[in-house]
C-alpha cells in the first residue's frame, strides 16, 4: 500500500466550510471518504467544537446545493446528498454521497478520474488547512491526479505536497475510537475546557456542575463513566500492540 499526503490551505472568502474553520479556530474535524466508481464516492466526516460552529457546518453541509469544500474549481455540477448521523453540543456526524463527479474537480473528482479505483481519503481539518493522506495500492497516474489539482484549484487555494512513499501504519488513535455519549463527552470537554484536569485544578466538579447547570452528583458520574472507557479503550488497544511496540521500539519508520 502506498500513501500520498498533501496539504490545501485557504483564504477566507474560497469556500464557506473553510471560513467556518477560520472563524472557528477551535473547530477541527476527521473524515474517511472513498469513490465507489468512477462518478460516485461516499464520505464520513466528525466534526467537534463549539455549537455555533457546529451550526455553521450544519447548514453548509445539510444544503445538497451549497459548495462541498474539497472542490478545487468553482464549477461543480456534481450532485451531493448529505445525513446528520450525530449531532450534540460539541460534536457532529455527517454522512455524504456524491454523484456525476465527471462534472466537477473536487479532490475526490480528480481521484476518481485518474487513479486506480480502490484508493483512500483520510482528511483533517483546522484553521485554514486541510491536510490529505492517501491511500492507495500503486503510485499509477500519481503525478497525473496531483497535476490535475495543482491545475484546477480555485484562486485562494494553495496546495503544498508532503510525501509519497510506502503507507506503513494505519493512522488509529484507540482512544479517539472510544465510544462516549454525547452528554459523556461534552461533560469530558467541559472539563478540559476549564482546567478540571490542570494542576492544580482551576475548577472543581461543584463549579463545572454550575457551568452546565446540571446536578453535581451527575457531572460526577459522566466524568467517572468517561475516564473508564477511555482508559479501558487504551489499554485493551495497547494490549493487541506487537510484542515490539509495547516495549517501547517503533514498528512504523
Amino acid at each position: 500500500m502506498r500513501e500520498l499526503t498533501f496539504t490545501l490551505e485557504f483564504e477566507h472568502g474560497v469556500d464557506p466550510v473553510a471560513d467556518t474553520f477560520m472563524e472557528h479556530p477551535e473547530l477541527r474535524s476527521d473524515a474517511i471518504a472513498s469513490p465507489i466508481r468512477r462518478d460516485r464516492f461516499w464520505r464520513v466526516e466528525q466534526f467537534l467544537g463549539p455549537g455555533a460552529a457546529l451550526d455553521a457546518i450544519e447548514r453548509c453541509r445539510l444544503d445538497d446545493d451549497a459548495p462541498d469544500g474539497t472542490t478545487a474549481a468553482a464549477t461543480c455540477a456534481a450532485e451531493r446528498h448529505h445525513e446528520r448521523l450525530e449531532r450534540s453540543a460539541s460534536t457532529l456526524a455527517v454522512y455524504s454521497f456524491g454523484e456525476r463527479l465527471h462534472t466537477s474537480n473536487s479532490v475526490v473528482a480528480l481521484a476518481a478520474r485518474h487513479l486506480d479505483l480502490g484508493h483512500v481519503f483520510q482528511t483533517r481539518r483546522g484553521k485554514n488547512r486541510q491536510q490529505w493522506r492517501l491511500l492507495m495500492c500503486s503510485e499509477t497516474n500519481v503525478s497525473t491526479f496531483y497535476d490535475a489539482v495543482d491545475e484546477h484549484l480555485d484562486s485562494g487555494v494553495s496546495l503544498d505536497i508532503g510525501r509519497l512513499g510506502e503507507a506503513d501504519h494505519w493512522n488509529f488513535d484507540s482512544v479517539a475510537a472510544v465510544s462516549l455519549s454525547g452528554v459523556e463527552r461534552d461533560t469530558l470537554r467541559a472539563a478540559i475546557r476549564h482546567g478540571y484536569y490542570e494542576t492544580p485544578r482551576e475548577i472543581t466538579v461543584g463549579g463545572l456542575a454550575e457551568r452546565l447547570s446540571v446536578p453535581q452528583s451527575t457531572v460526577s458520574y459522566r466524568l467517572r463513566r468517561a475516564e473508564e472507557k477511555l482508559v479501558k479503550g487504551y489499554v485493551d488497544q495497547s494490549m493487541l500492540a506487537p510484542t515490539e511496540e509495547r516495549a517501547g521500539q517503533r514498528i512504523d519508520s
